[in-house]
């Protein structure tokens, strides 16, 4: 058996049929969680500015479409093992890109990986960000450009770990700190609310919809990832019930944190949500400690996937070693590069929820669903097929991955290139 075929996402034989040593359900959808509910919540209240009152129906259906579009991810990999045991049923270390090539051929692969590497590339520098921006709420003694240098200095040799079951821990952490960071968060919005008597509520336009769109999509954008966590549970045919029990849970705690925060400080509410608050305050501090935990976290779950991806292409050993640590250590050095040129946490967050989250969430799980179950069957395989109900589902999400994901990205982009849309970048402040 081809060797980078063989063996989890950590290298770890499984046994065919995906029942391995390895993650349960509950701790699964922890994973999933804490890749999902990191920076996105904190700029709901503005996507629902921008977007209007049809924010938080907007928010309701995309639960409902990426958590359906999850489980058919799922699925597909599920699918793969049975008609394939051989090949897939010790797992892979790029399983998104293995079901890419199994239905959408070669190149579907190659796209999916440069995306994949787009997307967490660009997700985890917003972490990188924002952690610096608390901490420069918490401790002004440095910028947070000189934050960003320390925080990626802690990461560094923690990113050296191998595959999220080596750091089972984290989104246990990460989930915490998010779930206290969005009760303060509401609870402070509300005590604080005699401070906006006069909330003013603008209609959107276009523009500014299509940017709430993709802000609103980049916090369920954790589906390029939930291959990656699949291959370290116990069983992956439980997949699915994961992905439920983590987008009810998100669900909860979005709509909470949205509302709430539109409709008190209305349409003039800041990117960040939580910087819009009192720092002073006891209670806002350790929300913000909250959030970094969370953020850090949510860091090496999303910057995992991404390094190993690499090191398959490359063909670095699974097992520790010098060229693992080279290829990670460049790659977060990219980021501090990113973070320090481009300061703006908001802006990559619109580009990369408009852009590829869209394919990985809507498009990609529902094409490859579709082709593994249309697939001409052959001696041995399990019958499978779609009710009506799916395919019009799995189409109109499509459909409106493409529409929407092309107009947000152009307006992302319109915002980008506007030269007063960035704060000063921090090389200038080093000069």
């Amino acid at each position: 058996m081809d060797k980078d075929k063989a063996g989890g996402a950590g290298g770890e034989v499984g046994e065919v049929g995906g029942l391995q040593k390895g993650l349960s359900v509950t701790t699964t959808a922890l994973f999933l969680m804490a890749q999902i509910a990191s920076a996105g919540f904190l700029s709901l209240p503005k996507a629902f500015a921008n977007t209007g009152w049809v924010g938080p129906a907007m928010m309701v259906v995309f639960c409902l479409g990426v958590g359906f579009s999850g489980t058919r991810l799922g699925y597909c990999w599920v699918i793969m093992e049975e008609r394939w045991p051989h090949r897939y049923g010790q797992g892979s270390r790029q399983p998104y890109m293995e079901m890419a090539e199994r239905t959408l051929g070669r190149y579907g692969r190659s796209i999916s990986l440069v995306l994949l590497v787009i997307t967490l590339l660009g997700a985890t520098t917003v972490y990188l960000i924002l952690t610096a921006n608390f901490l420069n709420a918490l401790v002004d003694d440095l910028s947070s450009c000189e934050w960003v240098l320390v925080t990626g200095a802690v990461l560094l040799p923690f990113t050296w770990l191998g595959t999220p079951k080596d750091f089972w821990q984290v989104p246990l952490l990460a989930m915490l700190g998010t779930i206290v960071a969005v009760v303060v968060v509401v609870v402070e919005v509300l005590v604080e609310a005699d401070l906006h008597p006069n909330p003013v509520y603008y209609n959107p336009t276009v523009y500014t919809f299509f940017l709430g769109f993709g802000a609103i999509l980049y916090a369920f954008g954790g589906g390029v990832v939930f291959p990656a966590i699949q291959m370290d549970m116990k069983d992956r045919s439980q997949f699915w019930k994961s992905t439920v029990i983590c987008f009810a849970v998100l669900l909860l705690l979005y709509l909470s944190v949205g509302t709430v925060g539109y409709v008190v400080q209305g349409s003039d509410v800041g990117s960040n949500v939580l910087l819009t608050l009192d720092t002073n305050k006891t209670i806002i501090k350790v929300a913000v400690g909250m959030e970094i935990i969370n953020l850090l976290g949510s860091f090496l779950i999303g910057f995992n996937p991404m390094a190993q991806a690499c090191e398959d292409v490359l063909n670095i050993d699974k097992k520790f070693g010098l060229k693992r640590v080279l290829l990670r250590s460049s790659l977060l050095l990219i980021e501090v590069v990113i973070s320090l040129a481009v300061p703006s946490f908001d802006k990559i967050l619109n580009l990369i929820g408009g852009s590829t989250v869209p394919i990985f969430s809507f498009i990609l799980p529902s094409l490859m669903y579709m082709t593994l179950i249309n697939m001409k069957p052959e001696p041995g395989w399990i019958p499978r097929s779609m009710t009506l109900w799916e395919k019009t589902l799995m189409c109109e999400m499509i459909l409106v991955g493409v529409v929407g994901g092309i107009s947000s990205t152009v307006f992302a982009i319109i915002d980008i290139v506007n030269p007063d849309s960035f704060s000063q970048s921090c090389f200038d402040n080093f000069t």
